[in-house]
């Protein structure tokens, strides 16, 4: 295996406007796949007696999308990278039907199950392209810009879910909520599904040469540092939002996990849209990488340290603003390492790395449920080893061509 610099310039054609509306449809079904997965989540112990089964059943039904993610990366990077518009049009059309089927009775967790398995099956064919759409619609200089878009409408599906679920189960039961989340699911699916079979907008920026070896491209001591990274940090949002109501309940602030869940995702939102531009008009995305991950370690010490609210809320905020900004700046130097032709599967080895690291630690803190201090205490230092990862990366992304 040899590695050297690509030099050959991209093919461009005459940008269209166009393209911004698919990223509109495409961003919009970004936030509706990821608030009808969480549908239940915010009004688990509500729709348990609707389902007439345990939390624990209701909880796997969330699980499911960071499991189809691991199991369905490779080959939805796969896909993505050879036949992109067939691809994402299938997954467009599974996140469309996917909450429709829980349309059919809401109150059955068989068929809440079905819609389920058929989201989260479509969500990495929709989800992994969020590197590849900007590689082949936007140049260079706008690519930040749009991949950090997409990234916080990820995380707006998360806001969104968090703050719409209790309300709409409150004012509805369940049929309201599923019925919601199934127009959500498919207006934005069939939105995207018309923009890339109909609409067919043409490439404006193409890759001329073939794809480099991909069982080569996940050896890349660079990819591997980013999963690293992005390991860590999707790990700590996981557990953050899945703990933290746990937390202030031990800690005497019962009900405040929710409010800091916003504040957190409120913030993670504006520094996902701020920081990847800065920092790749300055080429700094090493540094931004390190000081995101050194002020996660400090932030969740900071949290173990006080009770108060307001200070937490505040910490929220900062912690959000760094974490979040994370995700769309390792994505973005992952598309520079991999080129154009190999995006999506450098996004799906990345995807499965930050849900692997989703998994580990929100399962780690189990052990500490009746000491929430440690417990933060805990995550801070297993946020460590992203601060490392972060600090073994080159200080400016290369661009691989990887050859047999």
């Amino acid at each position: 295996m040899t590695q050297c610099t690509t030099t050959n310039p991209n093919t461009t054609t005459k940008p269209s406007a166009t393209r911004w509306a698919v990223m509109a449809a495409y961003a919009a079904a970004l936030t509706a796949s990821t608030t009808t997965v969480l549908a239940y989540a915010s009004v688990t112990p509500s729709v348990r007696e609707d389902f007439g089964v345990t939390e624990a059943t209701v909880g796997n039904l969330t699980l499911l999308s960071p499991l189809f993610l691991v199991l369905l990366g490779p080959l939805s990077g796969r896909f993505l990278d050879r036949r992109f518009d067939a691809t994402l049009a299938v997954g467009a059309a599974m996140i469309a039907v996917g909450p429709l089927l829980r349309v059919v009775d809401p109150s059955s967790y068989r068929w809440a199950l079905a819609g389920q398995i058929l989201l989260a099956a479509g969500t990495p064919f929709v989800a992994n392209a969020i590197t590849k759409y900007p590689a082949r619609y936007f140049s260079a200089q706008e690519r930040p810009t749009v991949i950090a878009l997409l990234s916080a409408s990820f995380y707006a599906g998360v806001l969104l879910a968090a703050v719409t679920g209790q309300p709409l189960y409150d004012r509805g039961g369940i049929d309201l909520l599923v019925e919601v989340h199934g127009a959500l699911g498919a207006a934005t699916g069939a939105a995207l599904l018309i923009m890339v079979v109909v609409v067919r907008v043409p490439a404006v920026v193409m890759d001329p040469e073939p794809a480099f070896v991909r069982g080569h491209l996940r050896r890349t001591r660079e990819l591997w540092l980013l999963g690293g990274v992005m390991f860590v940090l999707f790990g700590l949002f996981n557990a953050f939002i899945t703990w933290i109501e746990t937390v202030q309940d031990h800690l005497g602030n019962a009900g405040f996990g929710g409010p800091l869940v916003i504040a957190l995702t409120l913030g993670g939102i504006t520094g996902a849209i701020t920081i990847p531009g800065l920092a790749a008009r300055r080429d700094a995305r090493r540094t931004a990488l390190i000081v995101i991950s050194v002020v996660q370690v400090f932030g969740f010490l900071a949290f173990a340290a006080t009770g108060n609210s307001g200070i937490l809320l505040v910490l929220a905020v900062v912690v959000g603003f760094f974490m979040m900004a994370a995700m769309p700046v390792v994505f973005e130097w992952s598309e520079i390492h991999a080129g154009i032709a190999n995006a999506a599967s450098a996004t799906a080895f990345l995807s499965i790395a930050g849900n692997l690291g989703g998994v580990v630690f929100v399962l780690a803190p189990q052990l500490f449920l009746d000491t929430p201090r440690g417990m933060l205490v805990l995550l801070a230092a297993m946020s460590i080893p992203g601060a490392l990862a972060a600090l073994r990366l080159p200080r400016t992304p290369t661009a691989h061509r990887i050859a047999d």
